[in-house]
């Protein structure tokens, strides 16, 4: 008996050829998790694939399991387009927010949290910018979704939470905070800024639209910083994406 035919709503993170006319594509899908299949004959497809295995399109992926670790595509409906997110500044951040979703999901677990985060950003670098507060947003929301929620409002030793005038620093090998009691001599340790921490903690627990239109002032360097190394924990290979911001940085 054939294995029975499934559809869920979903992002384009990923495709690549293969052969003459064929397409291997990772999707990260509503119901089923981060999803890996061929798409016979995606290349020439007029109807079954036609605009909607591209990067960043959101799609209606029907499809059979098979087992070979692939699964079979059988068709995609584009039921949004990648266009908007077709100037440079808004695919380069529309390709940062769907490459972490890639890294830190595993294949076949499904997360429908993180679909709809994934999916929220993209509205939103369609809608406006990128802004330092999105990001850090995102990021923190992604790591929460993902089951690595950062603790950001008591040392993760004593449990004691920060007062005014404690120093912390980031445990790098586990992205942990810890405070100066209790820092080990066998740490490797970052300091962070004490006055980061509460507005990260709320941009953890807002809406992305509301991240967005928040600023982190002079602690926009501090907060990216952090994230970054609680993000390089869970990455296992360095983002194109990152290059690719960086040369728009230098561009500008």
């Amino acid at each position: 008996m054939p294995p029975e035919s499934r559809s869920s709503r979903a992002v384009v993170l990923r495709w690549r050829s293969y052969g003459e006319s064929d397409k291997i594509a990772t999707l990260l899908t509503e119901e089923f998790g981060k999803l890996t299949g061929i798409a016979k004959g995606a290349k020439n497809s007029r109807r079954r694939f036609a605009n909607s295995l591209e990067p960043l399109a959101r799609v209606r992926v029907n499809f059979r399991q098979s087992g070979t670790g692939l699964a079979f595509l059988e068709s995609c409906e584009l039921l949004v387009p990648t266009t908007p997110l077709s100037e440079p500044s808004r695919f380069a951040y529309g390709s940062y927010v769907a490459e972490l979703a890639d890294q830190l999901t595993l294949e076949d677990e499904p997360v429908a949290r993180l679909y709809h985060l994934l999916e929220s950003a993209l509205h939103e670098i369609e809608c406006g910018p990128a802004t330092t507060a999105f990001l850090r947003g995102f990021e923190l929301q992604l790591l929460t979704c993902a089951g690595f929620e950062p603790q950001l409002d008591h040392c993760i030793r004593c449990r004691t939470p920060w007062v005014e005038g404690d120093s912390v620093f980031l445990c790098v090998a586990h992205g942990t905070l810890v405070c100066s009691r209790c820092c080990r001599k066998d740490d490797t340790t970052v300091a962070v800024a004490l006055a980061v921490l509460p507005q990260l903690g709320e941009l953890k627990t807002l809406s992305l639209s509301a991240c967005r239109e928040r600023s982190l002032g002079a602690l926009a360097r501090e907060a990216g910083q952090l994230t970054s190394h609680l993000l390089a924990l869970h990455l296992a290979r360095p983002l194109r994406s990152v290059r690719l911001i960086e040369q728009m940085a230098r561009a500008s």
